[in-house]
């Protein structure tokens, strides 16, 4: 059974997804300071970075934004160009954008500069390759598709709509980016209800929320026999045993179910997490302890990772082994595991110093 649950506290929008009990995803927005990831902007180039390939564009916010771009692509200072962001600002450093634009659908994802078919890594065997020559068939010229994990057991006909909902918003883009002036903010992505349906909501899910604003907004979106409104508001999470846990996706520190804990500090650059062993580990089994940590470990990042939506760089610096067919394990673990992640998650082989590089797309729709 799939639920999303919706909170509305103050001037933050809290859901939780779960399925079957189990804490999947979290989605969150502060009223006051909205997310930028998926804007489409036209902006103005102020100055570049000779040797880079990279320039700042003002947007017209308080921070230009970094964007890097090709050897064949030409621009000049003062010039308008149609940008998306791709990564929030981070401390000193502003938002970074990127010229290759993507509109997410139900089961699509339109790339209108793009010349380019993708299917989603989680369908694999006929099926991918059904999808693949359907999006091939029906992709307009000169531009791309990728196809969601969503899309799976579709027919043309739901691709067709889906495709055709994104080819009108792309056409709205370019009407707004002709009319107005640089710098201007042409497309947003970032009303949450309708990205929480889009990415969660299946006919078997129902979705329980205690806000009244939120639940007539959501019977526009979805059938209202799928609302139900939970009076309390105060204990919705509670209601469903999700406060304890929800709580700590602010922590830096995690315990680990055998007595380790694995430590998250996020850096402008990377993400580093280190794991930490228990207080007493038993001499007797002392490698199948460590071993035993790290898998453990493992799991509760990979969940982490997908909570928190950290995206970029992430080192993991696991306790040493000294087996190599334990860091097989492991490595076998982690590739197995960050299949579920929606977004691309690719884990890249342990160094000689025994870190493990994770490398992992934040989502932007």
């Amino acid at each position: 059974m799939k639920r999303i649950i919706i909170s509305r506290k103050g001037n933050e929008t809290l859901a939780a997804v779960t399925v079957g009990g189990e804490l999947t995803a979290v989605y969150s927005e502060q009223i006051d300071s909205p997310k930028l990831v998926g804007n489409i902007y036209k902006g103005r180039v102020q100055n570049f970075l000779p040797g880079m390939r990279a320039a700042f564009v003002d947007i017209g916010r308080d921070k230009n934004v970094f964007l890097q771009f090709s050897a064949k692509q030409k621009f000049s200072v003062g010039e308008d160009v149609l940008i998306q962001i791709e990564k929030e600002a981070v401390g000193m450093k502003g938002a970074r954008a990127t010229l290759n634009i993507s509109l997410a659908g139900r089961v699509l994802i339109f790339l209108p500069t793009l010349n380019y078919i993708g299917v989603s890594n989680k369908i694999r065997g006929c099926e991918r390759d059904r999808l693949h020559a359907l999006a091939k068939k029906i992709r307009p010229q000169n531009s791309g598709l990728i196809v969601r994990t969503a899309a799976e057991g579709c027919d043309e006909k739901i691709f067709l709509d889906d495709l055709n909902d994104l080819q009108k918003i792309w056409a709205r883009i370019l009407e707004r980016n002709v009319k107005r002036k640089s710098p201007a903010l042409l497309y947003s992505d970032n009303d949450l209800l309708e990205k929480i349906v889009r990415e969660e909501f299946t006919a078997e899910a129902e979705i329980v929320v205690d806000n009244l604003k939120i639940q007539r907004r959501l019977s526009e979106l979805v059938p209202t026999e799928k609302i139900f409104f939970h009076d309390k508001p105060a204990q919705i999470f509670e209601t469903f045993g999700l406060t304890a846990e929800l709580a700590t996706l602010n922590q830096r520190e995690l315990p680990l179910p055998s007595g380790g804990q694995i430590v998250i500090d996020r850096t402008e650059a990377l993400t580093a997490i280190d794991v930490n062993t228990g207080k007493f580990i038993g001499r007797t089994n002392f490698d199948a302890t460590i071993l035993q940590t790290n898998l453990e470990a493992a799991e509760v990042i990979l969940k982490q990772l997908r909570l928190r939506d950290i995206g970029g760089i992430v080192i993991v610096d696991f306790i040493d082994m000294e087996e190599d067919v334990h860091k097989k394990i492991l490595m076998d673990n982690l590739r197995e595991g960050s299949r579920i992640d929606r977004n691309r998650t690719k884990i890249v082989d342990m160094t000689p110093l025994g870190l493990v590089e994770i490398t992992r797309h934040s989502s932007h729709h």
